[in-house]
């Protein structure tokens, strides 16, 4: 592969994993656990933009177009955009075997040497570990999902739209992202201020830039890229009824894992509604 990083390669509806596959489901995996509503851009900061669709393999998205150029009911400003005003810090390490140190510009490290700058440490005890930080984030959204959400019912009616697609009605861009995943059991890797003038890095300010400074065992890195947007929210057309209960029946497929629900809401052979109007476009990851 002349050093290049193995690519995902895709077919019909699946994805067919290569060597990358077990940092991709690990990681997507991860962040649908850790913030619930939000499902990874794998790879961190790869194109994407609100009012595109597809599927998801997993928790993995897999894109297949853009509602504006595939359907004439998206063209122009029909997408409505908003922007969250304030801006938080999103960060996660794994439970156990995961070692942060934010080391101060002279202090000495492990080894008895003063650190010329202030530095990252992330040490890992344990293979497929992770270490994500991200400062400094802002969401974006579509404002009028509920305007979005009644065409795409018109456009299923008509059989122009299949209820498996999901769309991208939220992005989470990322002022400074750091990411690693440990390749092997005591991997590490630091990061180190890229202006002498800083006393000790401070995680959520993303106006403190980092470069690579050493790694051991590193399967996946991103070392503190500007401007990611690094998870997405996706909406869907699902079935008011089966999953989301009326009153105090709830039905017995709420307690399905959420691989079930799928299948069984997207199944061709399983009715679960009357008509689209029983139906609503929904955000994904609200159980």
């Amino acid at each position: 592969m002349n050093g290049d990083k193995p690519k995902i390669r895709l077919r019909v509806g699946k994805i067919k994993f290569d060597a990358m596959s077990n940092l991709a489901k690990l990681y997507t995996d991860e962040i649908k656990r850790q913030f619930e509503i939000f499902y990874a851009n794998w790879e961190p900061g790869g194109t994407v933009e609100l009012g595109d669709y597809g599927l998801l393999d997993g928790n993995i998205f897999v894109h297949i177009g853009k509602l504006k150029d595939d359907f004439p009911e998206f063209e122009g400003d029909v997408i409505k955009t908003t922007a969250d005003q304030w801006k938080d810090h999103k960060e996660f390490q794994s439970e156990s075997g995961v070692e942060v140190n934010l080391l101060s510009k002279g202090s000495l490290n492990a080894a008895g040497v003063p650190v010329a700058k202030a530095t990252l440490e992330v040490k890992f005890a344990n293979k497929d570990s992770i270490f994500f930080n991200a400062a400094d984030c802002t969401t974006i959204r579509i404002s009028n999902k509920a305007k979005i959400g009644e065409i795409l019912k018109t456009l299923l009616k008509n059989g122009r739209w299949k209820k498996e697609y999901c769309v991208v009605t939220d992005l989470v861009q990322s002022g400074l992202t750091i990411l690693a995943i440990s390749k092997s059991n005591n991997s590490e890797i630091s990061f180190e201020a890229d202006s002498p003038q800083i006393e000790k890095i401070n995680l959520a300010d993303a106006s403190i830039k980092v470069n690579l400074h050493r790694q051991s065992s590193i399967g996946y890195k991103v070392e503190g890229k500007e401007g990611l947007y690094i998870m997405m929210g996706l909406c869907k057309i699902k079935n008011r009824f089966i999953w989301w209960g009326t009153g105090d029946f709830e039905p017995k497929t709420l307690r399905f894992p959420t691989s079930a629900r799928t299948m069984m809401e997207n199944s061709s052979a399983i009715k679960t509604e009357e008509s689209a109007e029983d139906l609503a476009f929904a955000q994904l990851g609200i159980e």
